[in-house]
Formats: C-alpha cells, sequence, structure tokens
C-alpha cells in the first residue's frame, strides 16, 4: 500500500515540476519482475522453465500430427473430424486435467470444441488460455495448419499438467476455424457474456513450416495494441532462455485470420503465433507431416511453453475495466490549464501499478507534438511517468500558452510488473487552440 506522503504526492501532481524530458518505455525485463505470489526465485523461476522444456519431445510432437493425418481431411462437420477430436479428448484426458466438449452451432454450420482446464491455485480468478484449431479445409491433411498447433497445445497439456499455477490455463482445441473462426467465436461470446476474466490467449496457426537456416531462427507474434505485452514477454524469454528456443521473435501487427481474433472482439487480449516462412502447400492437398520441420516446431513448443509458464505466473486481481480515464475542461477561458483523473475502481482489491503516457499533438501535423511556452522555456506536450495507484490519481497542468492549432489529446495506461495484463486508452479530439491565451477550465 502506498503511504500517505506517497498519496499527498501524488495527487497534488503539479505537472509544471516535471522535466520536459519524454522517458522510454521501461523494457521487457523490468515488466516482468517482480512477480506477485511467485515462491521461487528468478533462478528457481529459469530452472523450473528449462526442466519443462527438457520434456519437449519431437517424437510425440510427430505422431500427434502423424496421427492427425491419418484421418485423411478433416474439415467441419465431418466425420473425420469427430475422430480427431476423439483423439484429441482422449489424449488431454489422460493428464492433470478437467476435460469436456463444447458445442456450438452457427447457421448451416456446428461442431465440438475440446477445452482441458488446469485450475489456478492464486487468489485471482485468472484465466490463460493456450489454443489452436484442430479442423482442416475439405482437401488438406492438414498437417501444419492446424496439426502442428494442435501438437503444441497436447505436449504443453501433457507438461504442465503436473505443475501448480496462479492462474487458471485452459488448452482449447476449435473446431470451425476454416468457416469463420466459429467454434473459438461461440466460446469467446460465452465467456464475455459470464464475465470469465480472460487475462491472455495465445492461439498457435501455422507453426511447423521452414526450410531455410532463416525461416527456422525466426517466428511472427501477432498482437494489436492492448495485447502486445503478450509479444514483450515472448520477446524476453526468447533472449532469457535462447539456448532452448533459437529463436528471434518478429513483432507483427494483429493478424485477422485466426482463433484469437474472437476474443479480441470481445474486449480481450488475444495473439499468436505463426511461422515465419511462406509455405507453398498451405490449403492445399500437399500439406503433409513430410512438410513439417520437427526441429523448428520443438523450438516454438519451447517459446510457447516459456511465454504461457510467465503469464501463468501473474495473480491478475484486477481488470482493465477497473481503470477509469475522466478528463474535464474546456478551452474557453485564460490562462490555459489541463485536467486528468486516472481512477482504480479495483482499489479495495489491490493497487494497479502502471505507466502513463499523455500527449498533445496536432491533428494535421500528426508527429509534431505541441509545446508549452513559460517566459523562455518551452515544453514538449508529451509526459511519460509510473505510478502506484491506489484509489485515483490527478494530472493538472497549469498557467501556460500552447502553440496553435487543431489537437488530439491521448491517455494511455499500460500495467506493469504483475499487472502487465492491464491496458486503457482515451483519444479526443477536436481541442481547437486559437491563441496565446486558451484554457482547459477543471470542472469537479
Amino acid at each position: 500500500m502506498i503511504s500517505n506522503l506517497k498519496k499527498i504526492l501524488m495527487f497534488s501532481c503539479i505537472i509544471s515540476l516535471v522535466l520536459p524530458v519524454i522517458p522510454t518505455c521501461s523494457s521487457s525485463k523490468e515488466l516482468l519482475s517482480p512477480i506477485k505470489n511467485s515462491d521461487s526465485s528468478p533462478e528457481n523461476f529459469s530452472v523450473d522453465i528449462i526442466e519443462l522444456m527438457q520434456q519437449v519431445n519431437e517424437s510425440k510432437l510427430r505422431k500427434h500430427i502423424q496421427t492427425i493425418q491419418d484421418f485423411g481431411p478433416h474439415n467441419t462437420g465431418s466425420e473425420a473430424l469427430t475422430l480427431v477430436g476423439n483423439y484429441i479428448y482422449n489424449e488431454l484426458n489422460v493428464n492433470n486435467l478437467q476435460v469436456e466438449y463444447m458445442d456450438w452451432k452457427e447457421k448451416e454450420f456446428s461442431g465440438k470444441n475440446v477445452v482441458a482446464t488446469l485450475n489456478g491455485m492464486g487468489q485471482s480468478n485468472g484465466i490463460i488460455i493456450l489454443c489452436a484449431h484442430y479442423d482442416s479445409i475439405r482437401i488438406s491433411p492438414g498437417a501444419e495448419d492446424d496439426g502442428s498447433g494442435v501438437a503444441v497445445v497436447l505436449m504443453l497439456a501433457e507438461i504442465m499438467s503436473n505443475r501448480s499455477f496462479n492462474s487458471t490455463i485452459k488448452f482449447i482445441l476449435f473446431s470451425g476455424e476454416e468457416q469463420g473462426i466459429l467454434g473459438s467465436k461461440a466460446y469467446a461470446q460465452d465467456a464475455k457474456k459470464n464475465g470469465d476474466n480472460i487475462v491472455g490467449v495465445l492461439c498457435l496457426d501455422k507453426v511447423g513450416y521452414a526450410q531455410t537456416t532463416d525461416e527456422g531462427n525466426k517466428v511472427f507474434h501477432n498482437s494489436n495494441e492492448k495485447s502486445a505485452w503478450m509479444v514483450d514477454i515472448s520477446t524476453e524469454m526468447a533472449k532469457q532462455f535462447y539456448d532452448y528456443v533459437k529463436l528471434d521473435v518478429i513483432a507483427k501487427p494483429q493478424d485477422p485470420f485466426s482463433d484469437h481474433l474472437s476474443f479480441v472482439k470481445e474486449g480481450f487480449c488475444g495473439t499468436d503465433f505463426v511461422r515465419y516462412a511462406k509455405n507453398p502447400f498451405y490449403h492445399t492437398s500437399e500439406d503433409n507431416i513430410e512438410k513439417i520441420n520437427f526441429t523448428y516446431l520443438s523450438k516454438i513448443c519451447n517459446l510457447t511453453l516459456a511465454t504461457v509458464f510467465t503469464v501463468s505466473r501473474l495473480n491478475p486481481v484486477l481488470t482493465s475495466n477497473d481503470l477509469k480515464i475522466k478528463i474535464k475542461g474546456s478551452f474557453l477561458s485564460k490562462p490555459s490549464s489541463i485536467y486528468v483523473k486516472v481512477e482504480n475502481n479495483g482499489s479495495a482489491k489491490d493497487t494497479a501499478n502502471v505507466s502513463i503516457d499523455i500527449s498533445m499533438k496536432h491533428v494535421v501535423l500528426k508527429n509534431d507534438y505541441f509545446f508549452i511556452k513559460k517566459k523562455h522555456d518551452y515544453t514538449t506536450c508529451h509526459w511519460f511517468l509510473t505510478k502506484e495507484i491506489e484509489n485515483y490519481w490527478e494530472f493538472f497542468f497549469g498557467y501556460h500558452t500552447y502553440t496553435r492549432g487543431l489537437c488530439r489529446f491521448t491517455i494511455v495506461i499500460k500495467g506493469i510488473n504483475d499487472d502487465i495484463y492491464l491496458y486503457k486508452k482515451v483519444v479526443t479530439f477536436g481541442w481547437i487552440i486559437k491563441n496565446d491565451k486558451v484554457r482547459l477550465v477543471p470542472q469537479l
């Protein structure tokens, strides 16, 4: 909890005292330490991950993909897909997991998702989802799309099922992906309706093809801005465990064609791993096991393990919905001032550890910040700071003159440390600063 002195300093924050320097974001390593309620030191944390990585078995990955391929093309609604689903269910059921089918139906399509749950031991109800899709297109045996992703999910469910984590981990294999992510859409909509605290979703889709050394040393991690913290974690894990992962993580914008998108549309964080190479056999009858690079797939498996392991050790008490941003005032009088209030409505549960990025930019000159003139000093209108917010934090910048123009005022809040998954953004447009005497008047 924050001391009274610290509260007074926070709540009386007069930004006139802030130096006109824009600090950069904390590194991923800083964001990941410390982890709340961790029961092991950083050294033991590394030992635990390495111990689990050593259980990744290339022969088992091959067995899963070969079995899936042997059922033949398995499009949604086919008997072959039912057999693949039964195989997946049985493989998950031998582990220390709760396994169930989830039926879904949309228009002329219907199917089953296979869901295995490893219950969390922390004080929160946070859920991490690791997923892939087990349907293929009508003509394809689906070895890489997405037998490769299914194999990784089954491998990690087996390895992680004997461990305990703060957050609950759900290993889910979706059907209906090739018809428009239908199975995951039904699941995500139900999760939203039920108020599930899904902290993050990591999807594996097409992760087994690489021909050259360069292709075998890289992987795409796709995300939107809200979910980028998961890319930060995978990037850090790839560096920290490079001897086992031997992959460079390449951050890419959100992939609009896989099951994580169903969760993003419902407001959850969702990302996916996709192989770096272009596979010429994708969505053809030649997508078979002979095209799979199992050395590459094993490295993807190790990276996924380290990423999920790290995320699942968080103890997510707050949600992004607990954070509220309020901007009040108008530019109708002088002298000028700005007032912002960030509230932690979950303060009874926990404090919010966040970075706060506040900026004023020209709408037309998009890369140019406004600046403030005070006598002969100029301050760029971009402030970055980190705070532990108990109940609320106030930002007040007062009594200066501004450059002229049409303004875009942006506030971005990102979680750090144990709250790394938090994210909130507010953008306002249309503030016209006509002269040196305009003002944003706080209206409390």
